[in-house]
C-alpha cells in the first residue's frame, strides 16, 4: 500500500458518563469508576428501570449560540462537541477553510437519532394539535443529522454522511471513513457516533424486550455502578448511556506534512451480517468471527498478532457468551467456535478488556469510544481493567481479560469490536503509531 494511501488517527473528541472530553474518559477507566448512576431529569414513573449513564454537566454554550442549542437534538450537540475536541487535539482550527474545508468528510452515524425530539414532538401533537408541531422536528430527529450539523459547524465539504446500524454504527462510521480516505475521497475525516436517546419510551421499549440490565433499579435495590457487568457470570442485560466519539483520521502522508503526530495508525475494516436473528448474535459468534478476519486480511496480519481487544461485550447473556466465542477464533485462527474452545493458553496472549463496564452501552457511539480508549492504552502502554468482571463466565476459558487494576502493557496492535441488532458487526484493526 502506498503511504498516500495509509490513513492514521491524529485526534480524538470523547463524551461520556465519566465526563466530557478524552482525558475525563481516559482517567476514570484507569481508575475504575462509574458513570452509571440514577437517572435524572426524566420521568420514569411505573418504570422498571430507573438508572443509565448520563454526560454529566454538559453545557453546549461554549460552541453553539443559544437559538442552535434550541433547536437541535441532543446527539447532535455530542457530536459537534466531540468534533471540536478532535480538530483541536489535532492541531486543526475548529472552522475549516479552503483546501482544509473540502477535503474534510463527515461521517457520523447514530442509533437512534433525535429520539427525544420525536417523542417530544409526538406528544406535542397529541395535546395540542398538528399546529403546534415543531419545524425543527425533522432537522433535528434524522439520523444523519449529526453528520450534517457538524458539516455546517467546522465547514467540512467533503463527503457527509451518517451510518445507522444499532450498536455497529460508530464501528462502521470510522471504517468507511477510512476506506473513503483510502481511495482518496477524501483527505481527512470526521468520523464516529453519537446518542443521546435516554427517554422514558425508549427505556422501556429496551426493557420490554428484556435487553436491560434491572439489577442497579432502585425497586431490586440494587448499585446502578454494578450493573454493567461485561463477561460476569451475574450479567443479565446492558446498561443504556448516552455519549460521543469522534476520531479524526488523515491521510498520513498530509499529517505528516502538516507536521501532525498521529496517535495510530488504522491497518484493517472488516464488516458481515448474521442474517440469523433481530436481535440473537449468530451461534459461535460466526458473523463477529468473518468481520474481524476481514479486517486482519486487508491488514497482512493474522489474529495470533492481536495484542489487544476493546471488546464489544453490552453485558448481555447471550452477546457476550457469542462474543467470547468469536475473539476465541480469531485470536487462535481455529476454522470454528468449537475448535477454537480447545486451543491452548500460548495461542491467546492478547488482554481483553470492555470499556462498557464504566460507561454503560452508548449505542450508536459505542465503537469510537472503545477506539479512543485503545488508541490511548496504545499511547500509554497500560489497558483498562473490565469493571464489575468478579464471578467470570467459565466460558472465558483460558482468555485473558484484564480485571482489578489497569495492566502494564505495549500494544502494537488492537482489536475493536463493534456489534449492532440486526446482526450487523464492525471491526477496526488498529496498530501503534511507529514512525513511517
Amino acid at each position: 500500500m502506498s503511504t498516500a494511501h495509509r490513513v492514521v488517527v491524529t485526534g480524538m473528541g470523547a463524551l461520556s458518563p465519566l465526563g466530557r472530553g478524552v482525558d475525563a474518559l481516559w482517567s476514570g477507566l484507569l481508575a475504575g469508576r462509574s458513570g452509571i448512576r440514577r437517572l435524572e431529569g426524566l420521568d420514569l414513573t411505573g418504570q422498571e428501570v430507573d438508572f443509565g449513564g448520563q454526560v454529566p454537566n454538559f453545557d453546549p454554550s461554549d460552541i453553539l449560540e443559544a437559538k442552535q442549542i434550541k433547536r437541535l437534538d441532543r446527539f447532535s450537540h455530542l457530536a459537534i462537541a466531540a468534533s471540536v475536541e478532535a480538530l483541536t487535539s489535532a492541531g486543526l482550527p475548529a472552522r475549516l477553510s479552503d483546501e482544509l474545508a473540502l477535503g474534510t468528510a463527515t461521517i457520523i452515524g447514530s442509533g437512534l437519532g433525535g429520539a427525544t425530539t420525536l417523542f417530544e414532538q409526538a406528544l406535542n401533537y397529541g395535546e395540542k394539535g398538528a399546529g403546534r408541531v415543531s419545524p425543527f422536528l425533522i432537522p433535528g430527529a434524522i439520523g444523519n443529522m449529526a453528520a450534517g450539523e457538524v458539516a455546517i459547524h467546522v465547514n467540512a465539504q467533503g463527503p457527509s454522511f451518517g451510518p445507522v446500524s444499532a450498536c455497529a454504527t460508530a464501528g462502521h462510521a470510522i471504517g468507511e471513513a477510512y476506506e473513503t480516505i483510502r481511495r482518496g475521497d477524501a483527505e481527512r475525516a470526521l468520523a464516529g457516533g453519537a446518542e443521546a436517546a435516554l427517554h422514558p419510551v425508549v427505556i422501556a421499549g429496551f426493557n420490554n424486550m428484556r435487553a436491560l440490565s434491572r439489577s442497579g433499579s432502585s425497586a431490586a435495590g440494587g448499585d446502578p455502578a454494578a450493573a454493567s457487568r461485561p463477561f460476569d457470570s451475574a450479567r443479565d442485560g446492558f446498561v443504556m448511556s448516552e455519549g460521543a466519539g469522534i476520531l479524526l483520521l488523515e491521510r498520513l502522508d498530509l499529517a505528516l506534512a502538516r507536521g501532525a503526530t498521529p496517535l495510530a495508525e488504522i491497518v484493517g475494516y472488516g464488516a458481515s451480517a448474521d442474517a440469523q436473528h433481530i436481535t440473537l448474535p449468530a451461534p459461535g459468534g460466526y458473523g463477529a468471527v468473518r468481520a474481524g478476519r476481514r479486517a486482519l486480511e486487508k491488514a497482512g496480519r493474522s489474529g495470533g498478532e492481536i495484542d489487544h481487544v476493546n471488546a464489544h461485550a453490552t453485558s448481555t447473556p447471550e452477546g457476550d457468551k457469542a462474543e467470547l466465542d468469536a475473539i476465541r477464533t480469531i485470536l487462535t485462527g481455529a476454522a470454528d467456535a468449537g475448535s477454537a474452545a480447545s486451543a491452548g493458553r500460548a495461542q491467546l496472549r492478547a488482554s481483553i478488556t470492555a470499556t462498557k463496564g464504566n460507561i454503560g452501552h452508548t449505542l450508536g457511539a459505542a465503537g469510537a469510544l472503545g477506539a479512543a480508549a485503545t488508541i490511548c492504552a496504545m499511547r500509554d502502554k497500560r489497558v483498562h481493567a473490565t469493571l464489575n468482571l468478579s464471578a467470570p463466565d467459565p466460558l472465558v476459558g483460558a482468555l485473558d481479560i484484564v480485571t482489578g487494576a489497569p495492566r502494564d502493557q505495549e500494544v502494537a496492535l488492537a482489536l475493536v469490536n463493534a456489534f449492532g441488532f440486526g446482526g450487523q458487526n464492525a471491526a477496526l484493526l488498529l496498530a501503534k503509531w511507529a514512525g513511517r
